[in-house]
């Protein structure tokens, strides 16, 4: 048995892989979460685990990081793309485009899975448990996203659909982002990601809504709204005093293109383990394995803002003419020597709406702070 206890702060994917993964091996691990439950800021909503950014196929991935598939866990490859006109595109693929998961407090979702493997694991929790000081030795600050760099108007609701999903591309319902629709098993989520405009968000929600059943013949029974965000950022530090870790989006990791971020929180939370395990440096493993994926999909961001709807519907003809879509979304995001040009000129476009004035006090010591040595570092979860 390890001697060193390992605290981390927040019960999210990123924080819980890196419990079972430290715990696997020996490590006595405390959770502290501020809700009395994992998944409660969701509203049993479905995301997806993207399954096109890399060869190893998503189900591998959860294999690698010490993850089982004991929550929702389905494959989706045949549905329907509409570009701003309406047009439908339905696209040839050689594997799952996604894995559609739920999240929440229900019992099948991607929340509570996590948290049975970590409980199985031998992993402690603390519930309702907000901390204001990190604990002495090892800590990892898994709290999740600081501010809007993307935000989601949607909702879930009942349905008697058959399992489906569909995306929509236009300026008009989601600027510089999409709609979507998930089906399964007699539940849906719709919803509208939006990159600029945040404060007209009903609206454009109100809008995709409309495009969508113009569409879509489907029945809507017992709906409920919800509200998300992503927070993405590059080049911060990722470690602070030599012993706290930051993971997920508390770190910053997600992909800036569509906002599939899960695989990057559960990838940082493994690394920020094995760093830990293997006594390896953290940021060195970020900068292997994740920071390309992040520069890549900021370069992405900067390119699909150039295009706008015309692009748009210009991009999706050339997928339509592709035998296998998958390989081609593959492409997009290894990194290239034009993705390394764009880089430069996409960083200087983008302005994270993170803004730490906290790290101007003298002596700052909050989580958002990433900067000097300090005796203890407060946190919020």
């Amino acid at each position: 048995m390890n001697e060193g206890h390992i605290h981390v702060i927040g019960a999210g994917p990123a924080g819980l892989v890196a419990a079972i993964n430290l715990a696997k091996n020996g490590y006595p691990v405390t959770v502290y979460e501020m809700k009395e439950d994992v998944g409660t800021r969701f509203n049993g909503d479905y995301q997806g685990i993207e399954n096109w950014s890399t060869e190893e196929d998503a189900r591998q991935f959860l294999e690698a990081v010490g993850v089982e598939t004991n929550f929702r866990f389905e494959s989706y490859a045949d549905g329907d793309f509409f570009n701003p006109s309406g047009e439908k595109y339905n696209f040839n693929m050689s594997r799952p485009l996604f894995y559609l998961v739920e999240r929440g407090t229900s019992e099948w979702s991607l929340d509570q899975g996590l948290k049975r493997q970590a409980l199985k694991a031998g992993v402690q929790f603390e519930w309702g448990k907000r901390m204001t000081h990190a604990p002495n030795g090892k800590v990892i600050i898994a709290t999740g996203p600081k501010a809007a760099d993307a935000v989601a108007r949607g909702m879930v609701f009942k349905t008697m659909h058959e399992n489906y999903y569909a995306a929509f591309l236009d300026d008009e319902i989601a600027p510089q982002g999409y709609a979507y629709l998930l089906v399964n098993e007699g539940k849906a989520t719709f919803a509208t990601c939006l990159f600029e405009k945040f404060s007209e968000s009903f609206s454009f929600f109100d809008a995709a809504l409309k495009r969508m059943q113009k569409h879509v013949d489907i029945d809507i029974i017992d709906s409920k709204s919800f509200g998300g965000y992503i927070n993405f950022s590059l080049n911060q530090p990722l470690m602070k005093d030599h012993r706290i870790y930051y993971v997920g989006e508390n770190a910053g990791f997600q992909d800036l293109l569509f906002g599939f971020g899960i695989r990057f929180a559960m990838h940082s939370g493994y690394l920020a383990a094995q760093s830990i395990i293997k006594h390896r440096s953290y940021p060195a493993l970020c900068k292997e394995h994740i920071i390309p994926k992040m520069e890549t999909s900021l370069a992405n961001r900067w390119l699909f803002t150039r295009l706008e709807n015309l692009g748009y519907t210009i991009m999706l003809d050339r997928l339509a003419e592709k035998d296998d879509i998958i390989p081609t979304l593959q492409t997009q995001y290894n990194p290239s020597w034009y993705k390394r040009t764009v880089l430069p000129v996409a960083k200087r476009a983008f302005k994270t709406r993170l803004e730490d004035k906290q790290c101007m006090h003298e002596n700052c010591s909050c989580v958002w702070c990433r900067h000097g040595e300090h005796a203890y570092a407060e946190v919020e979860c």
